[in-house]
């Protein structure tokens, strides 16, 4: 009996550790705001948000593995025995994506899979690889951020989540404006914007 008073959770306990979460979780789709309103200042936004948005969405499937380690930390990780074994597992699952990402960027099966794959005008497929050449480290920041996410979750300290959101967006936001007053040229400007937010995020989750 003693045990389970010991390990019940309040109402007000449940709330600060649901509010921050959910908080981040919403203010998330604010990075793409960002990022889309910024490529939208380009000359033929039409072609630029395209030649970023495709990428993107190859960018949803590699990176996905990698966010399943804040799941993974949450649950399993207790102690610095497990975080070390967790460690072990989640170099091999970024350094597969790193493979993937590699192949995509500078072989020929990057073309191949925006050209035959998807069936973009080939005009349209430098761009896009170029694109994802920056989105490839995406996922590698993503993981190390998912990784010490989860160990927040489980301390319960999700504010972190929030405030690691909250800088990550003003870190964009500012980047947003530099390159809306040297000229937004490509998707790449989109791509750059994005692995900020991440590196920063990655680094207060740290």
């Amino acid at each position: 009996m003693n045990d389970l008073q010991q390990t019940r959770i309040t109402f007000r306990q449940l709330l600060a550790f649901f509010v921050p979460l959910g908080m981040s979780a919403s203010l998330v789709t604010i990075s793409h705001v960002i990022i889309n309103s910024t490529l939208a200042r380009a000359a033929s936004p039409e072609i630029v948000i395209a030649s970023y948005a495709l990428p993107m969405s190859i960018l949803g499937i590699t990176e996905r593995p990698a966010v399943l380690l804040r799941q993974t930390c949450s649950a399993l990780v207790r102690d610095r025995l497990s975080f070390r074994a967790l460690t072990s597992v989640s170099l091999y699952v970024l350094g597969a994506i790193f493979l993937i990402g590699a192949f995509i960027s500078y072989t020929p099966v990057g073309p191949w899979v925006f050209l035959r794959l998807f069936g973009v005008d080939a005009a349209m497929v430098e761009p896009m690889v170029e694109v994802y050449r920056v989105l490839m480290f995406v996922s590698i920041f993503s993981g190390i951020r998912c990784m010490f996410h989860g160990i927040i979750i489980y301390n319960m300290r999700t504010k972190w989540l929030t405030i690691g959101m909250a800088i990550r967006l003003a870190g964009m936001y500012a980047l947003s404006l530099y390159f809306i007053r040297t000229g937004v040229t490509s998707g790449t400007v989109g791509a750059v914007i994005f692995l900020t937010g991440m590196v920063i995020e990655a680094a207060v989750s740290l």
